[in-house]
């Protein structure tokens, strides 16, 4: 959970002068004008910075106006590394997201993995518990919509992991989820205008899922609140490799939570009401978030289609929970 420290300092001469350079040379392909980046570590040696945090110095281009980003795969295809929008979100439906999400993203979870932190010394997230169970740190976060996990104490029924079934929050808090869908679906809309052929392939991948189990009128399964949440580098498993994830800010009084790629140094200064789209499968974490208020907050979601819905068909009801697998 340590800062990057050491990184910092070592690099901080540099990263000072080009701090404010939208099209810094060290990591922009200059050969065109497609906003194509480079990593500055290649894949192998940046493994060891999984689930350690970087301080807003490491980073050498900050984003803080609209703008598109790419880079080219091992094929040499270009691909979407991020589309940013400012003041897309209005505040209206920012207060609709506050008074649907922000209690229960208060409650702290223990299933955010190697985003939770690796403390230095250790080397993986999760530690066995004396109950047997695998946990990460407790973190405050929650899901919402629907999941392709059963609860725990069901998994030996299923016997597998493919499970889907409604979250617990939109079970037990109808009238909130009901409340907040014109946010979700704003966002939505926003990711058609925006995602080009990601959205295209989310959205035929959404048309083959059992509609119990997918958000109404958007393209997302499942939406994950963060509270007050500085995450460290990690990179997100389990949604639609292709698609991109749609990451939305909510709050005030507080300063920071801005989204890194550490990999690739470049920092996006996202703040309430702007509108991100993503590739979450790239190295990504936060600055550190400080509120400035005893009221202060940052309400962060990540709004993405879980990739295993598609198989879940079949209906079966256990204590009261409505499954499909």
């Amino acid at each position: 959970m340590n800062s990057m420290n050491n990184m910092n300092n070592m690099n901080s001469t540099n990263n000072m002068n080009s701090t404010n350079n939208m099209n810094s040379t060290n990591n922009l392909n200059s050969m065109n004008n497609l906003n194509i980046y480079k990593k500055i570590i290649n894949d192998q040696d940046f493994e060891k910075y999984k689930g350690k945090h970087f301080d807003e110095s490491w980073y050498s281009t900050i984003i803080d106006k609209n703008a598109n980003g790419y880079y080219l795969d091992e094929l040499n295809n270009k691909k979407v590394l991020f589309k940013f929008r400012k003041n897309i979100i209005s505040d209206k439906l920012q207060k609709l997201a506050i008074d649907s999400f922000l209690q229960e993203s208060k409650k702290k979870h223990a299933n955010r993995g190697v985003a939770g932190g690796i403390d230095e010394g250790e080397k993986n997230a999760r530690t066995i518990t004396k109950t047997g169970q695998s946990e990460a740190k407790y973190i405050s976060s929650n899901i919402s919509g629907y999941y392709d996990r059963p609860l725990r104490n069901h998994l030996h029924i299923f016997k597998k992991k493919n499970v889907c079934r409604t979250t617990s929050f939109t079970l037990n808090n109808k009238e909130k989820w009901k409340s907040a869908q014109p946010f979700v679906i704003k966002c939505s809309k926003e990711y058609s205008k925006l995602g080009g052929k990601y959205y295209l392939q989310q959205q035929k991948q959404y048309s083959l899922i059992n509609n119990n189990i997918k958000i109404p009128n958007t393209v997302f399964t499942t939406i994950t609140s963060n509270y007050n949440w500085r995450t460290a580098c990690h990179k997100d498993s389990g949604d639609y490799e292709l698609g991109l994830g749609n990451l939305i800010v909510v709050g005030n009084d507080y300063k920071g939570g801005f989204l890194g790629f550490p990999q690739f140094k470049i920092l996006i200064k996202i703040n309430p009401g702007d509108f991100l789209l993503m590739d979450v499968h790239q190295w990504h974490c936060n600055t550190p978030i400080n509120t400035t208020t005893n009221n202060g907050f940052r309400l962060s979601f990540v709004m993405y289609l879980r990739k295993d819905t598609i198989n879940c068909k079949k209906e079966k009801i256990i204590d009261k929970i409505k499954y499909y697998y």
